[in-house]
């Protein structure tokens, strides 16, 4: 997975070698390890063998990465929860095929190959390649509940419905907000960079409100509990929306870059993406980086043509009925006002492949920000 870039500073450049090092360092370490486990005849501490039996074709987690793919997620009341496996396992044999060397697709395939039962030997690394185990998430600038203007309330259409959610700004100038505190998923995501923040007038329907506008769609109406309350959380995302955002100039840069030039990818290749209004399906190169997609006319294209900004959206398989395409997935905004994507693939491992990653770069996005 790749980081997030928060910064264009000489320390971020040496973080990011720092982590090559340190996957390079784990790949030499899963060598050694299964290496001496077949001389000697043993099994090291590092190492595991697990055994994960198929439930209607699904063994229930996903996995990241080439050279060597590493474990990212694990549904949970699955075969491979039950198993033992762990997030953040490199993956070192599927069945008795070594897979040290083998790309992601490689790796899925000899697992569908297989019959339904997965033998894995992993070497554990206790999640250390996983960046949200590697650190604790970055602390918010601000927190707290706030109520959020949503449409028109039950039974009185003239009157606007508030509800209330919890509201975190984050040191990458974003704003999300969540049903509940507790909440790891945020509903929704605004990234303040040339937004403006203005109290509104009584009208509006709640005291202590202000609008936070970018000029363009429908704007976001919040309110707190008090009028000290509604001064802090004005001064703070006024300040956010005058910061430099690094991460949109480097999306900007991308879009004019061919795209072998985005280096190190979350996932690259073709997908057939479904026109504006329903209006046919377009074969389209892709890439996936930080939880923006790129759009290429093909492989060799020497700019994008488009790029989607995908953070908060979540990813949902489809069904052949309803998009009237076999191996058919969809990317959900978080709100109903923002584009909604479909995308269909040649087989299921491909389409299984984009999924994973893409759940992966949106929730490392989050939590890395």
């Amino acid at each position: 997975m790749i980081e997030l870039i928060t910064s264009n500073s000489s320390s971020d450049s040496l973080r990011r070698k720092l982590e090559d090092l340190l996957k390079l360092m784990l790949l030499v370490m899963a060598r050694e390890s299964h290496v001496i486990s077949k001389i000697t005849g043993g099994e090291r501490g590092v190492d595991k063998t697990i055994v994960v039996k198929s439930v209607s074709g699904e063994f229930g987690f996903r996995i990241h990465g080439s050279k060597p793919v590493v474990v990212a997620a694990i549904e949970p009341e699955t075969p491979a929860e039950s198993s033992g496996l762990e997030v953040g396992d490199i993956i070192i044999s599927v069945n008795g095929v070594e897979v040290l060397d083998k790309h992601h697709t490689e790796v899925v395939k000899i697992a569908h190959d297989g019959c339904e039962i997965l033998e894995l030997e992993v070497a554990r690394t206790i999640g250390v390649l996983m960046h949200e185990q590697q650190e604790p998430p970055s602390q918010p600038i601000y927190s707290g509940y706030l109520w959020r203007q949503s449409g028109q309330a039950k039974g009185a259409p003239n009157t606007k419905k508030w509800v209330r959610r919890w509201f975190s700004l984050r040191p990458d100038n974003c704003l999300y907000y969540y049903k509940t505190e507790d909440d790891n998923q945020p509903v929704g995501a605004m990234i303040m960079a040339k937004h403006t923040v203005d109290h509104c007038p009584p009208e509006v329907g709640k005291p202590y409100a202000f609008k936070i506008d970018s000029g363009e769609g429908i704007p976001l109406y919040v309110a707190a509990d008090s009028e000290e309350l509604s001064s802090r959380w004005i001064k703070l995302l006024k300040q956010a929306a005058t910061q430099g955002t690094p991460w949109l100039d480097n999306s900007a840069h991308n879009l004019y870059q061919p795209p072998c030039s985005i280096t190190r990818p979350d996932c690259f290749g073709y997908l057939l993406k479904l026109g504006s209004r329903w209006c046919g399906w377009s074969k389209r190169y892709c890439v996936l980086k930080d939880a923006c997609l790129y759009f290429y006319q093909d492989a060799n294209s020497k700019t994008a043509f488009g790029m989607a900004c995908l953070h908060g959206y979540k990813v949902s398989s489809m069904s052949t009925n309803a998009s009237g395409k076999k191996n058919s997935f969809e990317i959900i905004p978080p709100e109903t006002k923002l584009r909604h994507y479909y995308f269909c693939t040649e087989s299921e491992m491909d389409k299984k492949r984009w999924i994973s990653a893409l759940e992966y770069s949106i929730d490392r996005w989050i939590k890395s920000g």
